[in-house]
């Protein structure tokens, strides 16, 4: 496998498609409680997209399932490491917070960057 290929072609649809997210991060006191403060800890150039999954629930002799969509931001892996889970990003007007940073193929070259929609229950 040529690494230095597969990096440049994420590169270049990164340049062709990527749009740049913004990341934030609650500020801790000194005993690591949240003071409710905001800190903007970097930006990420990536590919939004979702994954889908399922969730099944039995109900008496039927299953029910469900689809579930995981939204999910591609991007290269280096640029991804500052993020930490808990860190938000605003995505077309909601709030999404992160849940963890996937290497994908263990190349350090593709990161997937897990998130999740902050439902408030006002929307």
């Amino acid at each position: 496998m040529n690494l230095k290929f597969e990096k440049s072609k994420l590169k270049r649809e990164l340049q062709r498609s990527g749009k740049e997210y913004s990341f934030k991060r609650a500020e801790e006191n000194e005993f690591g409680e949240k003071n409710g403060n905001c800190i903007e800890v970097g930006t990420l150039k990536a590919i939004y997209h979702e994954s889908n999954g399922h969730i099944s629930t039995t109900q008496g002799d039927a299953t029910i399932y469900r689809k579930l969509k995981t939204p999910m931001l591609l991007c290269l892996y280096d640029d991804a490491t500052f993020l930490n889970v808990g860190d938000t990003t605003i995505i077309n007007g909601k709030e999404f917070k992160v849940t963890g940073l996937v290497n994908i193929q263990e190349w350090g070259i593709i990161g997937d960057v897990s998130l999740e929609v902050i439902d408030d229950g006002t929307v």
